[in-house]
């Protein structure tokens, strides 16, 4: 990432603005229900892989290094969340099987006759990204 945020640097004119968004691994992730008022409600915890818990603190590293080697500064920094929809339980557990970033299983919230009833409804992974604006000097 040292190296990205260098041509970054490189190609960007001075005072010129780079956005850095990821996802943000220092939350859990929620997998959810879409309810029959069209809501979500949390159903149960994802955590981040261990693996991608290494990666994000090497990024984190890397734009922390950028920033006090004075490549660029912090202009403003915050998290949103966003939501990955699944039409189905099933749907939601073959992404996270197959998904590198998270762990492969749901700590649930709720009961497993719950999660039954709600096995053909709505279901979405809500997830926070990172991001912030650096400007460079």
């Amino acid at each position: 990432m040292v190296d990205a945020l260098k041509e970054a640097r490189r190609i960007l004119r001075s005072h010129g603005i780079l956005i850095d968004a990821r996802p943000d691994s220092r939350v859990f992730a929620y997998a959810e229900h879409k309810t029959s008022s069209g809501t979500y409600g949390q159903a149960g915890v994802i955590a981040t892989s261990r693996e991608e818990l290494v990666n994000d603190r090497s990024s984190d590293d890397a734009v922390a290094t950028a920033v006090r080697e004075g490549w660029f500064r912090s202009r403003r920094a915050g998290r949103f969340w966003h939501r990955v929809l699944f039409e189905d339980r099933t749907t939601l557990q073959r992404y996270l099987d197959d998904h590198a970033r998270f762990v492969h299983r749901v700590r649930w919230m709720v009961d497993p006759a719950a999660r039954r009833r709600w096995d053909g409804d709505p279901w979405a992974i809500r997830r926070a990204v990172r991001h912030e604006q650096l400007e460079r000097l």
